[in-house]
């Protein structure tokens, strides 16, 4: 399945939304899509909702990006439904290392 990225700022922060299989493959897109979006931002949250596959590349991706908020002073978080990804952020204990939530609006605080 192809890889999609997209980027919509809010009040509050900023989303960048996947779509299809977030893995080798798509590493590169996504990562530099976190980088991008983080730019003039207090809040960044990648949106997984609609993401159909998420392997330990993609977990990397989404630590990485976390690394680098941190160091910007950046607010990272993870948005994520029911399903294979949302067990595999729970069998890595991604929820220990940044905000994991049902909805993007629950840390940007708006749309």
């Amino acid at each position: 399945m192809s890889f999609e990225a997209s980027t919509r700022r809010t009040p509050g922060g900023a989303v960048v939304a996947f779509t299809g299989d977030l893995d080798i493959a798509a590493e590169d897109v996504a990562a530099t899509a976190l980088t991008e979006a983080m730019e003039d931002t207090e809040v960044l949250v990648a949106d997984l909702r609609e993401l159909a596959f998420l392997d330990s590349t993609g977990v990397r991706v989404l630590i990485a990006a976390d690394l680098q908020a941190r160091e910007k002073g950046v607010r990272f978080g993870v948005a994520r439904r029911d399903g294979m990804v949302r067990r595999l952020l729970e069998v890595t204990h991604m929820e220990q290392r940044f905000a994991v939530v049902d909805d993007p609006a629950e840390l940007t605080g708006g749309e």
